[in-house]
């Protein structure tokens, strides 16, 4: 009797205070047990858990370390009725998987959910308090409530029915911010933003509220997005500013930004045809060489004194470039070929060029190059911010 006591007491004492590589379903029962775990808690299908078709820690409250959940490919549902806090909350590439109940959950530092195709319900009270978000190739189409005031990075792609992204509790992050690909014409708010210390990235949004943004720390990019019309109170953009394929795209104001970095590229964004007097209004200067790529009529910086660097523009309109070559003057070199579009060249043809003659270097300006490398640049580096967490 005594020897059945001293083993549940070592089992007491160790069972919930270690950390436990789970490869058996007693090994869960053990997991389960605990109300408290001190210890990472990994559950990997390739540790002979891959059949496993549901997953219940009901009991487990609390966890002072990392629970990962990954490679489950038979995984279709998991319970944590009572968890309410855990260092990292990670499910990472179950394919079956589509729904996790943590209703109690709402102190958690790292949240990734990546790559479970099928996920349909993610069930959380809330986020109150948390460094890295990350929701990445999911069916989610509600996400819980968001009340964190200063993460370091949010990085949310790829779930096709996720509507509405209500980030409106951020102030700032010390990280990135990385919204794309989400449902057509998603609704993107982060209205409370004015400082982010790396990327800012937004693809494919319907909508977008970043209205009291003014200070990014590294790269800002729009592309793909399906918006007519935005206004960024950027001050200063410590690195490039990429405005690209953003087909819907008519009006574009900058109207406090005073200096970019690196480079301006504005580029395949069909309906948009000036950059005028509004657009930059107090830009003074640009720190490398910048691309303008598609249709063109006007290009406008009232207070510009100085790109370092070529300014790249290639496309067709009504811009004559050779006006707009004096009219940079020393502010720095040009390289302008813009054919006029044929509707309006009396002549019918739709080869002329307007102005490109009287252009710096105009007959060497290899615009198909320069265009496909900015294009390519800015898709590779979106790709390294996707890659990171791989």
């Amino acid at each position: 009797m005594r020897g059945r006591v001293s083993a549940k007491s070592s089992y007491d004492v160790g069972a919930c205070n270690k950390d436990i590589s789970a490869k058996s379903q007693s090994d869960i029962d053990t997991i389960n047990a605990c109300k408290k775990y001190e210890g990472n808690v990994l559950i990997d299908g390739d540790n002979g858990l891959s059949g496993l078709g549901s997953l219940s820690l009901d009991t487990l409250q609390k966890i002072d370390g990392d629970l990962t959940v990954q490679n489950m490919y038979g995984l279709e549902t998991v319970s944590l009725a009572s968890l309410s806090s855990v260092n990292a909350f990670r499910f990472l590439n179950n394919t079956k998987l589509y729904k996790i109940a943590a209703p109690s959950l709402y102190d958690v530092k790292d949240f990734q959910v990546i790559v479970n195709p099928n996920l349909k319900t993610l069930q959380y009270k809330n986020v109150t308090d948390v460094d890295n978000f990350q929701l990445i190739d999911t069916y989610v189409d509600l996400l819980g409530k968001f009340v964190a005031a200063e993460p370091k990075n949010i990085e949310i792609l790829s779930n096709s029915q996720l509507k509405q992204l209500d980030f409106s509790s951020v102030k700032k992050t010390s990280g990135y911010i990385n919204i794309a690909n989400n449902a057509r014409d998603a609704n993107v708010t982060f209205s409370a933003l004015t400082e982010v210390a790396g990327n800012v990235s937004f693809g494919n949004v319907g909508s977008l509220d970043i209205s009291k943004l003014s200070a990014v720390g590294y790269d800002f990019s729009l592309y793909t997005n399906t918006f007519k019309n935005i206004s960024v109170p950027l001050e200063q953009a410590k690195k490039s500013i990429t405005i690209n394929a953003n087909n819907q795209l008519v009006s574009l104001q900058f109207p406090e930004l005073t200096s970019i970095g690196s480079s301006l590229n504005i580029i395949n964004n069909t309906k948009f045809r000036s950059i005028d007097s509004s657009t930059f209004p107090q830009l003074k200067t640009i720190d490398a060489g910048s691309f303008y790529v598609g249709n063109i009529d006007n290009i406008t910086f009232p207070k510009l004194t100085k790109i370092k660097g070529v300014f790249n523009v290639t496309g067709s309109g009504d811009l004559d470039c050779s006006s707009f070559k004096k009219s940079f003057g020393s502010k720095g070199d040009v390289k302008c070929n813009v054919v006029r579009d044929a509707e309006d060249d009396e002549g019918g043809s739709s080869s002329k060029s307007k102005g490109s003659s009287g252009s710096k270097n105009s007959s060497k300006d290899s615009s198909g190059a320069s265009r496909s490398t900015t294009v390519a640049a800015m898709l590779s580096g979106a790709a390294f911010v996707v890659a990171a967490y791989l």
